[in-house]
């Protein structure tokens, strides 16, 4: 007896059937796993993240960009590479920790962020909002909110200003903010 069939389907026992079905099902399960996990690490990233477009009557397009509560007002793509590798933020509080009257020195505060390796405009601006969230551990108040100017690139003549020990593969940058 010949049997004609119309495809491979057709001459697959059930058992052998229903296994390729569940070998199947196991490599779908485990990509739509990997594609989640991929979309948790960028609903983290983005967390915060609050971008408003307004069109104004001349067809001009602002876009209002705000990371918590730190607004992003500096002329650069949030999502362009910034133009230095391997950059530490610093930032010098304004109070005097300690006094040393015999000497007439102060100790400053110096926060600074984790090394980025090739930071977005986005990362900077991430990194700074944790050095915020530091200052406000310290100062124990609480801006409504401030407004990212400016980033700028620590000179070698003010590392002694950040209390900097230099190394040469790391870049340190500061920036300007006002509330």
């Amino acid at each position: 007896m010949i049997i004609i069939a119309n495809n491979y389907l057709d001459i697959i026992d059930d058992d052998i059937f229903n296994k390729i079905l569940g070998i199947v099902a196991d490599l779908y399960e485990k990509d739509i796993k990997k594609v989640n996990k991929k979309l948790q690490k960028v609903k983290s990233l983005i967390d915060g993240l609050n971008i408003d477009i307004e069109v104004d009557y001349v067809d001009y397009i602002n876009y209002y960009i705000n990371y918590y509560n730190i607004y992003y007002c500096i002329n650069k793509y949030l999502y362009s590479r910034y133009p230095l590798d391997n950059v530490v933020i610093v930032l010098r509080l304004q109070l005097i920790v300690y006094y040393n009257q015999h000497d007439n020195t102060h100790t400053p505060i110096i926060l600074q962020s984790e090394k980025m390796r090739k930071p977005i405009y986005l990362d900077i601006l991430r990194e700074i909002h944790k050095l915020y969230m530091k200052q406000r551990e310290i100062l124990g108040h609480n801006d409504k909110r401030l407004f990212l100017e400016n980033i700028i690139p620590v000179e070698e003549s003010e590392y002694e200003y950040y209390k900097i020990t230099p190394s040469p593969d790391i870049n340190y940058i500061t920036f300007s903010w006002f509330p």
